[in-house]
């Protein structure tokens, strides 16, 4: 068991502490978002703080941190808070659901996020700061690098390597032995069977690589609420 401070105070933060309360032993603290979204002086009932001086109040020889943000800026949002706590000297909690079916224990690294009713098969890796949301498949001999995305009901085939901050969608899937690319964002629904390019954006509904950067992508997708 770990004495926990979670990173933020939305949707993220109120996701964190339901599942690692109902899900482990740890001991959640306090909340801690930078000053200028400090909003109360609590968040479930519990002492929000500046992460700016998070370390004084909370130390992190005594305690823990896990950041939930999301895939802004193709996660880079959420890589760079994790990189600002690590440099604080915290380390970074995982999260892994209870009721997640593998056959032998999975390498995790720091500051994932892994939600129900995954299948993970033999010999997979799982970087840090990993989201996976729900009802997932990922195949043998697939390693999943450090602050990707992957949405719910998504299949990963065997012997594939997932790139730093890359986004798959909702429902997509990706063959065997496809090297997803860093920044590549993959939308819903798509079928990816070749290997992408660094930052591409690869959708639903068109065969090859569209002429767009994921991050701008991502952008456009998020302000029309499409993501």
């Amino acid at each position: 068991m770990s004495k926990l401070v979670l990173f933020g105070n939305g949707r993220g933060a109120d996701v964190a502490f339901r599942f690692i309360t109902k899900d482990t032993e740890h001991q959640i603290c306090a909340f801690t978002v930078d000053q200028k979204y400090i909003a109360g002086e609590t968040f479930h009932g519990l002492p929000l703080v500046p992460f700016e001086n998070i370390e004084a109040q909370y130390p992190p020889e005594e305690y823990r941190m896990l950041i939930l943000l999301g895939y802004q800026g193709m996660n880079r949002l959420r890589e760079s808070k994790f990189l600002q706590a690590k440099a604080k000297g915290y380390t970074l909690e995982s999260y892994v659901a209870s009721d997640i079916f593998r056959v032998e224990d999975v390498q995790v690294g720091e500051n994932c996020f892994i939600l129900d009713n995954q299948s993970i098969s033999l010999d997979v890796t799982i970087g840090n700061n990993v989201v996976m949301w729900s009802s997932n498949h990922i195949g043998d001999m697939t390693h999943i690098a450090d602050h990707a995305w992957v949405s719910s009901h998504v299949t990963i085939a065997a012997n594939v390597e997932i790139s730093e901050r890359a986004f798959l969608g909702i429902g997509s899937t990706i063959s065997n032995a496809v090297k997803v690319a860093p920044d590549t964002f993959i939308g819903a629904d798509r079928l990816v069977t070749s290997s992408t390019e660094a930052g591409g954006v690869y959708i639903y509904g068109h065969e090859a690589k569209l002429d767009a950067d994921s991050k701008a992508f991502m952008r456009v997708m998020m302000a029309g609420k499409k993501l």
